[in-house]
């Protein structure tokens, strides 16, 4: 019998943020763009496989992305803010754009390589009145934490069963 291992995911917004308020008008790429995030996925997943573990990917946590922004730009000038805001197109919801871009790749991913996904996205946006995130916007609270973790623990006891 194959032992699930639980594919935590990755971070998937992480910019120069600096450099982009510096130079809103260049071109900034991630430090992880959409071809390496699939590739990284696809060798754990091949990994996992090859010590005969049952993969299982689990979908990006919400981001709140106003208070992400607020976040990101922490201690910057306002012009600096402006620079960035511009960088995303004039809104916020650019950041959640590419979250979700992210968050459907791997929702790809799994179909692809046939392995199953814990969606974890759906019940947090179902529980959105709650306090899910921390104050950035972006990493869990333990409220968004035990949420998660009550999705994967799904998973572990089909395992059982």
């Amino acid at each position: 019998m194959n032992k699930t291992i639980i594919l935590q995911p990755e971070s998937c917004m992480q910019y120069d943020w600096k450099a982009i308020a510096a130079r809103p008008n260049a071109n900034h790429q991630p430090q992880m763009d959409l071809v390496a995030y699939k590739a990284l996925y696809i060798n754990k997943i091949a990994q996992a496989r090859a010590c005969s573990q049952e993969p299982v990917l689990v979908s990006l946590p919400i981001i709140d992305a106003n208070r992400y922004f607020a976040h990101i730009t922490r201690g910057m000038t306002s012009q600096e803010r402006m620079n960035v805001l511009c960088w995303l197109g004039g809104s916020t919801d650019r950041l959640r754009d590419i979250h979700d871009l992210y968050n459907l790749t791997l929702f790809r991913l799994a179909a692809q390589q046939c392995v199953h996904i814990v969606d974890v996205t759906s019940p947090m946006l179902t529980n959105r009145n709650e306090e899910l995130l921390q104050a950035d916007g972006v990493s869990l609270s333990e409220t968004g934490a035990t949420l998660v973790d009550a999705e994967i623990n799904k998973v572990r006891v089909q395992e059982i069963a």
